[in-house]
């Protein structure tokens, strides 16, 4: 019996999600922010793991209590030596220290987004389902928010992405595997 590509690259993506909870696993206490989730998002975000040079320093302090943010958490930076993640609907906003001493100049340039046509078509980029770092950078700012893939895409193509299976697409350009820019950025 064949799986269809999205429930394949689901079940794919289960054994790295099992190891990330275990490893910022914490007790979910109701209407309180998953800090785990905050960790995953700096990680990805930054291009590094916790511990790891341009990574968060250590994991989030598991006595913070955070109320549940209602919509997807914004992070920025890094700024003064760490990332901000805050919630925009509530206010609160959280500074996660990063290890940016021992980071090497090439860490930093490979988290900054490739401009458009440096990376050739056919590299491979995205498979339907799968997560992809939507990022916006401009010069007093930069916003990063996970998405989804619509549809399969390569370095350079431009597909549909949400944020949740309902949400309404919007259209994104891959910038490197795993990684996307809005349209016109």
């Amino acid at each position: 019996m064949f799986a269809p590509k999205s429930a394949m690259a689901a079940l794919a993506l289960i054994p790295a999600l099992a190891i990330s909870a275990s490893a910022t696993a914490q007790p979910q206490t109701p209407g309180m922010q998953n800090l785990g989730e905050i960790d995953i998002l700096v990680a990805a975000t930054m291009g590094a793991e916790v511990g790891q040079p341009g990574g968060a320093r250590a994991l989030v302090d598991r006595r913070l209590k955070l109320k549940a943010c209602p919509v997807a958490l914004e992070i920025t930076g890094p700024d003064m030596g760490a990332a901000a993640v805050r919630c925009p609907t509530l206010g609160w906003r959280i500074r996660v220290p990063l290890d940016l001493a021992a980071e090497p100049a090439q860490a930093s340039a490979s988290r900054a987004p490739l401009q458009r046509g440096a990376a050739g078509l056919g590299q491979e980029g995205i498979k339907r389902g799968e997560p992809i770092l939507l990022t916006v950078e401009r010069p007093s700012f930069s916003l990063s928010r996970v998405m989804i893939a619509d549809k399969d895409g390569r370095v350079g193509e431009v597909i549909p992405v949400r944020d949740e299976p309902r949400g309404k697409p919007i259209f994104v350009r891959i910038i490197e595997p795993g990684r996307a820019t809005i349209l016109g950025n």
